[in-house]
């Protein structure tokens, strides 16, 4: 029975919605192009393609030939420093720990010397450069292909055109031996990204796939999928409940799940859980920031649904039902997904007004939204997901040492399907420091040497 139900919980969603995810990748992979993939933020992207990657067999239906594929993820998390040097280094390290993978290609080629050459932080970005296009060479010579799975590419921050142009000559060099798969939670068509992007925009647009939050039946998957790890049996209105407040959200619905299962054994009434749903920070949280990160004219459009108005029809409209954030009802009508989206919705253009004294570089946790403002304004779309939970971990209790583990716990969870380390947390924590200077914040985050962190 044991072995039943780890084989029923083996993928990180059903199986069929996985493999024809997969198949919409590798499908334009096959044609030699590349995809850009287009996320809820917090809705998986990192968790199912890693999973694809780790077990690259059980997709042999949709990548044929896969041996002769090195698929590499490009972790953000793992930059070593956070400029252009420092991805070419990524991107470099990451193909050769793929390549060490591939037990037949290891036998035929030596990786250290060209280890040594990435592991030099002396080494300038044309050598380096020059370094990964050797190796790709080197790859391709032999038969094999090469997919770059970029992760929350659209968080690239310090990357200029000048980068992207490099990104965009190697796939001209290495086609149609190279492959890039991009994944975004934003819309990389607006003006402002698409004159960033330079000549990458001709790959970028290639093949564009929205990923919709979870529907039918895969809600039920992930709410089995969390009730067996937490070791609770989710009664019928309670599964209802969380369809009806997280609206297919995986994240939502795994923060709800466990809020719900500390109340095993109470009596508590279903409505009195919704409430505790509808005015949990971590909800409030994660509702927000998907909110936050919708363009104005999407805003607006959620705004409309809201009011009762009809939107018209437009691409906006299109990328949110396309998302599963909208769907659009037999009598022509539209409905937001989940009541803490429509929550979020209904108050649109609302301003918070700040505390009385706050100064405007002063941050703090609104208790009453349960947001992060600074001089009275939210301020979450500043931040990515994971710099966003830190922040508001240390605002909860400021000037409280927090350790490691404790940050750690906040980025992925007690239970993560991803391994952390003290180097990636101490990373996310130098990433933070440099925003809070940038948005002029006078709160400081400083290292307590073996101990952790605080802010002052």
């Amino acid at each position: 029975m044991a072995k039943k139900k780890k084989q029923k919980y083996f993928y990180p969603i059903s199986k069929a919605t996985l493999h024809q995810y997969a198949a919409s990748i590798f499908e334009p992979i096959k044609r030699e192009e590349c995809v850009t993939t287009v996320w809820v933020p917090m809705s998986g992207r990192r968790m199912w393609n890693k999973f694809i990657i780790e077990n690259i067999d059980l997709f042999e239906k949709e990548l044929p030939e896969y041996q002769k594929y090195l698929l590499t993820y490009i972790e953000p998390l793992d930059l070593t420093e956070e400029s252009l040097k420092g991805y070419l280094r990524l991107m470099g390290t990451s193909l050769i720990e793929t390549c060490r993978k591939h037990k037949e290609y290891v036998k035929r080629v030596d990786l250290e010397a060209v280890e040594k050459i990435f592991d030099q932080d002396v080494v300038s970005y044309s050598k380096l450069l020059e370094t990964l296009k050797s190796l790709l060479r080197e790859v391709t010579e032999f038969g094999y292909k090469v997919v770059f799975f970029f992760g929350e590419f659209d968080e690239i921050h310090f990357a200029n055109k000048v980068f992207y142009n490099n990104l965009k000559s190697l796939w001209d060099k290495f086609r149609p031996h190279l492959h890039y798969v991009f994944f975004t939670v934003i819309d990389l068509t607006t003006n402002e990204i698409t004159d960033r992007l330079g000549e990458l925009n001709a790959v970028t647009l290639q093949n564009v796939i929205y990923v919709p939050i979870r529907q039918g039946e895969d809600i039920d998957y992930i709410i089995d999928f969390f009730g067996e790890r937490l070791g609770h049996q989710f009664s019928q209105r309670e599964r209802m409940l969380l369809k009806k407040t997280c609206g297919g959200h995986p994240y939502l619905i795994k923060a709800g799940s466990r809020i719900i299962s500390h109340f095993e054994g109470e009596k508590t009434r279903i409505e009195d859980l919704e409430e505790i749903l509808m005015t949990h920070y971590e909800m409030l949280s994660v509702a927000r920031r998907i909110f936050n990160l919708r363009t104005e004219r999407e805003k607006d459009i959620l705004n409309r649904i809201i009011l009762g108005e009809s939107p018209r029809k437009s691409p906006s409209l299109k990328r949110m039902i396309s998302l599963g954030l909208v769907e659009e009802k037999k009598d022509g009508q539209y409905e937001i997904s989940g009541q803490l989206l429509n929550q979020m919705a209904a108050k649109f253009k609302e301003e918070i007004q700040p505390k009385k004294g706050v100064k405007a570089d002063e941050l703090y946790l609104d208790e009453g939204e349960g947001i992060v403002c600074c001089g009275g304004k939210p301020i979450e779309e500043k931040f990515t997901g994971q710099e966003y939970n830190v922040i508001k971990f240390f605002l909860e209790e400021p000037g409280k040492l927090r350790s490691r583990e404790e940050i750690g716990e906040v980025m992925w969870g007690e239970e993560s399907y991803e391994k952390f380390s003290n180097w990636a947390i101490d990373q996310l924590t130098s990433k933070l420091r440099k925003k809070l200077k940038q948005l002029e914040i006078r709160s400081k985050i400083v290292t307590v040497r073996g101990r952790g962190y605080k802010l002052v």
